[in-house]
Order: C-alpha cells, then structure tokens, then sequence
C-alpha cells in the first residue's frame, strides 16, 4: 500500500511500471483502493490514458470489486470460534486471469484451528477444496470426469465418490455464483503432513494450488518444504528417447500438464491459456515443431531460437553489460528483462548510453528443466504440448476461458 502511495507521488513511467508490479501480490480493501487512487493520480494518468499498452481501464474496475468484496456476517457458533487465542487467519485470494491463488503455502500446527477467508475477484468461478497428502490428482481426475455430464455444469465441482480424500471444501465462488466470498473454519488435522489445496473446477487443479504445512512444530516447516523440491531424474538428450509417440486422451494431457508445471515451463510459456506469457505461447506449437523435433526444442532450446525471444547482449559505454530479451523498445530505449523466471525484474536500456548490440545464439530459456522430469513424463509433455493441452467440454467453455494475459497488467 505504501509502495503504491508513494508511486503518486513520484509520477514518473517507472513509477508507473513499479505500482502495476504490486498487483503481483494481494490487493484487496485498503491496497485495492491505494491502487485505484494512485492509478487515478493527475501523475500517473497521462502516461496510460490513450496508451494501447495499458488496459487500465478494466483493471480498475477489477479493483473496485476487490475493494467491496466483504466477508459475510458470523453465525453465534462462527464467532465463538474466531475467538480462539491460537487461531490462524489465512487470506487467500485468485490473481484475476492468472488461474493462480495469491497464496501458495502456509503453516499451521497440528491441531490449530484455522479460519481461511477466501475471496474470488477473477472473472472466472473458482473454488478451494483441501485434500489429503498426495491425493490430489485423485480428486483432479475425478472432477475432470465430472465435466463430461452437462448436467454439472453450474456444479461447485466437488466429486462425491471422492468425499473421503477431501477435507473442507468451499463452493464455487465468483461472479456467476452466489457471492465472491467465502470462509472455511476447521481445526488442523492431528497427523503432521503437506496438504494440498486446490481449485477443482475441470483443468484447473493442476496449475491453482497450494499447500498447507501441517507440524507438530513450525521449526519443522523447512524441512518439510524441502520434501517437494523435484530432484534431478537424469540429465536427457535426445538420443535417449529413440521413439516418440504421441497420445491424445485426457489422462495423458493431465499428466502432461503436470509435468509442464513440475519442469517450471508455466513460468515462461502458454498453452491453453495455463502459464504466462514471456515465451513463445505454445498452444499452437505443432504447427512449427512435431515429434522429435518438439522433444529436442524442450532437451535444447538453443537449437532453434525464436528470434522474437532471442537474449541480446548489450555493452554500455560505461563499462556495465546489460543481457537479456527485449520486452518494448521506443526510440529512446530498450526494456530488457534479465531473468525470465522475474517477469517484473526488467532494466531500462537508452541508446544513446549503447556502445554495442550482440544478439546471443543461446536460447533465453534455460537448458536442463526437463531434467527434473522421469521418460514417461517427458514423453506425456511432448504429447500435451502437440495436441494443444486440456481442452473442456464445449458446455463448460462460457466464462472459463484463459487466453493471452499480458504482462501490461
């Protein structure tokens, strides 16, 4: 909130690009309306206003639903709860297009009780369901199946054959349903462990989760944490794959989606609408890359370089080495975002401060993420990647589509 306050006063286009950077965290009540009002400011306003980079606009009124959006009044049993001396209040909310909770993990010990307040300013319906370890494809898969019967349609996407799997579960939340708020109250499970939580409409459930930390002790946390991290399964080339068959059914696009969130490709690429936009979007890669070819783009990415995403290198006359993709360019300077894995970590090149232009012949994307991921599991990506990724049922598609997000925002 401060930081956003004070971009009104500074009024500079950095300062604009600093106050967008805050909508990477939460913004609800207070900062949604530090926001709205620095955006508003005679200062930052010209540099957006009538600029097609921007859609301000709409941001805006994204932020005036997150500002109004209220927690519904407490039952006499609710407040009795919420008075407990240990209780762990937890917001969590949905980045609006990103198909991604503003919370990805939080720690409890066990036994503790819990008040989650969640809220859904997206123009997607989203739910929070919590799972028990390692069940969560189970649930996924079960929700997926779900969405085959029309009749589900306006359903909160909660599989009854899987009601023993599921802890709590909020509805569905968000602008078709009933309200956009909803709070879970549970007391932590007994059995220390990590507990998933995820939304479980159709397709969802792979890419929006998060997990809570269950410990008898929070000095556990770390190590526990440390469980997830995938290790290196075995460094691929291409020679270890002599055969690539690709399939194209639902449990192969999971897995494959799964797998294109575990080597950490959502963090630079799109398919479907799943991941973000600083690669090359992916939807449609079988049009330029099939098969082999496909699997050595992943194993090397610097075999064929997208030059629209190509790194370029750029020596300044004071001595400073600036590398990177450029992002914009005007004609007094380049943005240049050094790490794609920091989308919002970009660094402003003028020409006139240029003394040489090296474009690089290494890929921006980094060699060996596929390392993390078993045979089967690549074999399932170059399938997701080749058949254009999950698809839902037409009946399904009002309202839940995800296409191009842009950074602008």
């Amino acid at each position: 909130m401060q930081a956003a306050i004070a971009c009104s006063y500074i009024g500079t286009p950095e300062a604009l690009d600093v106050l967008l950077q805050t909508l990477n965290h939460p913004s609800e009540k207070h900062v949604a309306y530090a926001i709205q009002c620095s955006l508003g400011s005679h200062t930052l306003r010209r540099h957006w206003e009538g600029n097609p980079r921007y859609n301000i606009d709409r941001l805006l009124k994204r932020l005036e639903r997150s500002s109004e959006l209220k927690e519904p009044a407490p039952t006499a049993e609710e407040a009795e709860f919420d008075l407990q001396p240990n209780l762990k209040t937890v917001r969590i909310s949905c980045l609006p297009e990103r198909m991604l909770f503003t919370v990805d993990q939080f720690a409890v010990t066990t036994g503790q009780p819990v008040r989650i307040v969640f809220t859904n300013p997206d123009a997607t319906d989203h739910n929070l369901v919590i799972v028990k370890p390692s069940e969560l494809e189970e649930v996924g898969m079960a929700a997926n199946a779900m969405a085959k019967d029309p009749k589900n349609a306006n359903s909160d996407f909660i599989p009854e054959d899987k009601r023993d799997l599921i802890l709590h579960a909020s509805p569905m939340i968000g602008p078709t349903r009933k309200t956009q708020v909803h709070v879970l109250r549970f007391t932590a499970p007994k059995e220390p462990g990590i507990y998933p939580f995820v939304c479980t409409f159709p397709g969802h459930w792979v890419v929006m989760k998060g997990n809570i930390v269950v410990a008898n002790d929070l000095s556990e946390v770390d190590s526990m944490l440390a469980t997830l991290k995938p290790a290196i399964v075995n460094e691929w080339k291409l020679a270890d794959f002599p055969n690539v068959e690709i399939k194209e059914d639902e449990e192969t696009a999971m897995k494959g989606m799964q797998a294109f969130m575990k080597a950490r490709c959502n963090q630079c690429h799109v398919v479907a609408g799943h991941g973000i936009n600083l690669g090359p979007d992916l939807t449609d890669v079988a049009k330029r890359y099939k098969g082999t070819k496909l699997l050595e783009q992943i194993l090397d990415p610097s075999s064929d370089i997208n030059r629209k995403f190509q790194n370029h290198q750029f020596v300044l006359k004071n001595g400073k080495v600036v590398t990177g993709v450029i992002v914009d360019e005007s004609p007094a300077e380049f943005k240049v975002l050094t790490n794609l894995l920091l989308p919002n970590a970009f660094e402003r090149v003028r020409r006139k401060q240029i003394d040489e232009q090296i474009p690089s012949t290494v890929s921006a994307m980094p060699a060996g993420l596929a390392n993390v991921l078993t045979r089967e599991e690549i074999l399932d990506l170059v399938s997701f990647l080749e058949t254009g990724g999950y698809k839902l049922p037409a009946h399904l598609k009002h309202g839940h589509g995800h296409g191009d997000h842009s950074h602008d925002e």
